[in-house]
């Protein structure tokens, strides 16, 4: 407790709310992925080939929104597992690609929770029987992992150390034996890789990170890929999470657009990877294949997506045509329906902030382009934009 507050006097010190966010957020990326993996096991779920069938089959129609489908082959595996954790973790993750990205506020966030709260119950009751039970606490701690980051994105940042916490314990055990199921790719993959590149990135958080083990970077994007063509289970967040990496942490968006089109050919209608795509082609200025993706969210009726389609039209008339008109009014369209999902879309808000503060600039509108460009610098997650606000505002001020 004593450490968290610590790091609170600093960040509030520097006024600094965003940047603990991102700090909380990557601790637990660190502290609750990190599996303990004892001696070889007989797995029924992680090496049955038969189960991990059906659970692809499932995952076809989860991630290409076929909800009542997915629940009905769920509904089917309950007859051969039914006390094992994949089948609340299935259900959840089903409920949770009905509304992605899910936030706490989310109206399915509640059904959402209480599947991960069964995930948690069954995998404490495999561990009751064994406590180095593999499947048990792979389930366990990606259940409580995804409640922390839940927490920590929504500022709860001591539920979120509360869901941290109760996995504490497993992060001094070794990541050696991703041989038990490639599924750990995944897991050892995400560790590795943001345990040196976030401190990094951000050399103020170094001194935070001392008592984690080393991380490699290198090994860690290996470990990605080879989760991505080796997993069953997590084989769609591994694309995702390794795509995300390379668009914006190692800023290769051609890389990145690699591991988003196998997914998209894998589930063509998933509109989150569809928005994902759109990023990275608009990233290499490939308008002519982003324009129908982002024609095609202008008529959605999920804000998210609408907001997306709206704020890439804005950069599209800006970069490509020239028009600040056009541009000015999509720009604020994006906005306005980004006002329908407060809690969302936070890239494609500071995206319709920074481009604002552009155009006012031109205009000579100098204080109204400072108000954007700060708005881009806050609202943005990632440092993307918020490098280009903060150059644009020192140059202004």
């Amino acid at each position: 407790m004593e450490a968290l507050n610590l790091i609170k006097h600093h960040f509030v010190h520097y006024h600094n709310r965003l940047h603990l966010r991102r700090y909380i957020y990557i601790l637990l990326v660190l502290g609750v992925t990190v599996p303990y993996i004892g001696s070889a096991q007989s797995l029924p779920v992680l090496n049955n080939d038969k189960v991990l069938s059906q659970v692809e089959r499932v995952a076809y129609y989860v991630y290409n929104e076929y909800p009542d489908s997915a629940t009905m082959l769920i509904d089917k595996m309950v007859v051969s597992l039914p006390q094992h954790p994949i089948i609340p973790m299935m259900r959840a993750m089903n409920i949770a690609w009905q509304d992605q990205p899910i936030r706490t506020t989310s109206p399915s966030f509640p059904a959402h929770r209480r599947q991960l709260e069964q995930v948690i119950a069954l995998s404490n009751k495999l561990q009751e029987k064994n406590p180095d039970d593999l499947e048990g606490l792979f389930f366990e701690m990606s259940a409580h992992g995804l409640l922390a980051e839940y927490m920590a994105r929504e500022g709860s940042y001591m539920k979120a150390m509360s869901e941290a916490k109760k996995t504490y314990d497993f992060i001094t055990v070794t990541m050696t034996k991703t041989s038990e199921s490639p599924e750990f790719y995944f897991l050892a993959g995400l560790y590795n890789y943001f345990r040196e590149k976030y401190p990094e990135r951000h050399p103020v958080y170094s001194p935070f990170l001392w008592f984690f083990e080393p991380g490699d970077k290198a090994l860690g994007l290996a470990q990605l890929d080879s989760a991505v063509y080796q997993s069953k289970i997590v084989k769609a967040e591994a694309h995702l999470y390794t795509a995300y990496i390379y668009l914006r942490y190692e800023n290769d968006p051609a890389k990145a657009e690699f591991y988003i089109k196998k997914l998209l050919n894998e589930y063509p209608r998933n509109s989150y990877v569809k928005a994902k795509y759109i990023e990275s082609l608009v990233l290499r200025d490939d308008f002519s294949t982003a324009m129908p993706y982002i024609k095609a969210f202008l008529s959605e009726s999920r804000p998210y997506y609408e907001m997306c389609g709206e704020v890439y039209m804005g950069v599209y008339f800006e970069d490509v045509k020239g028009s600040d008109i056009q541009a000015e009014s999509y720009y604020m369209k994006g906005l306005e329906t980004g006002k329908k999902d407060p809690t969302r879309g936070e890239y494609y808000k500071s995206l319709a902030y920074l481009g604002m503060g552009r155009i006012m600039e031109r205009r000579e509108q100098l204080s109204l382009a400072v108000q954007y460009y700060r708005k881009a610098a806050d609202v943005d997650e990632n440092d993307v934009v918020t490098k280009e606000a903060r150059k644009r505002l020192a140059r202004l001020d």
